[in-house]
């Protein structure tokens, strides 16, 4: 019975799910046709609402109820920030997309450039590219970060390097705030939960109850030079603390 249940789950989620890729690919060609047009503004506005529809439809027939709190806590768009979520699943980006209602721009690796369709999306969502296989490609990632965060942009990382295999939050490195440190900009802690089991959850019917939170920012410029080489635990005790305050799916 189990074995239906789950298949059939998965049929389900395929027969609701399958458009967002379709949906994806309009946005890209809206963004590539007013970009040739040269409205470059118009070509972000429009592919970037369409991904935001994308995201909402993504996470709703996967199964999940969303819970969005502390939009209060964050900073006006023309503030270069960097947001700092831990890292549960491939469902974080939407996620964090849809409850920030912005898309700051994010780290993504090399080789993704390379594929056809994926380098125009990671285009049009202002990624940067980083080398990781050289010293140099990080470097220069580094200083096309720190670039926009000083003409106002934003950009989100996620401090633990890579999706926890458990389902609790991992270390944060202070490594991954260097930009921050070299900046001193403001950071956004952001609690994610639960939408690792969106996934993993093929064989119940249940709604999994979906949460993020944004903290109040930390001003990095207020901090000792020590602190601001150490942020990686000052920014996981945040999030760590707040994420205990959730109930977890089971």
């Amino acid at each position: 019975m189990k074995s239906f249940l789950k298949v059939f789950r998965l049929v389900i989620a395929f027969i609701f799910v399958w458009p967002i890729f379709p949906m994806a690919f309009i946005g890209l060609i809206f963004y590539y046709l007013f970009y040739i047009l040269h409205l470059k503004k118009l070509a972000i506005a429009v592919s970037r609402a369409i991904y935001y529809f994308v995201c909402w439809w993504m996470l709703t027939f996967l199964g999940g109820s969303i819970h969005v709190e502390g939009r209060e806590n964050i900073p006006e768009a023309s503030e270069g920030v960097i947001f700092a979520p831990n890292h549960n699943s491939i469902c974080d980006v939407p996620l964090f997309y849809f409850g920030l209602k912005r898309f700051p721009s994010m780290m993504a690796k090399a080789e993704l450039f390379k594929v056809p369709l994926v380098h125009g999306m990671l285009k049009s969502l202002g990624c940067i590219k980083i080398g990781r296989k050289s010293a140099h490609g990080v470097v220069e990632a580094i200083r096309e970060s720190e670039k926009r965060i000083r003409e106002g942009g934003s950009l989100v990382i996620f401090p633990e390097g890579t999706r926890s295999k458990t389902g609790e939050i991992g270390t944060f490195k202070s490594g991954a705030f260097k930009v921050a440190e070299r900046t001193g900009c403001r950071i956004v802690p952001v609690v994610l939960k639960n939408d690792r089991y969106l996934l993993e959850s093929a064989g119940s019917f249940r709604i999994v109850p979906l949460y993020i939170k944004f903290l109040p920012p930390i001003d990095t410029s207020s901090l000792s030079l020590e602190e601001r080489k150490n942020l990686g635990p000052i920014v996981e005790k945040e999030v760590r603390e707040e994420w205990a305050k959730y109930p977890a799916f089971k």
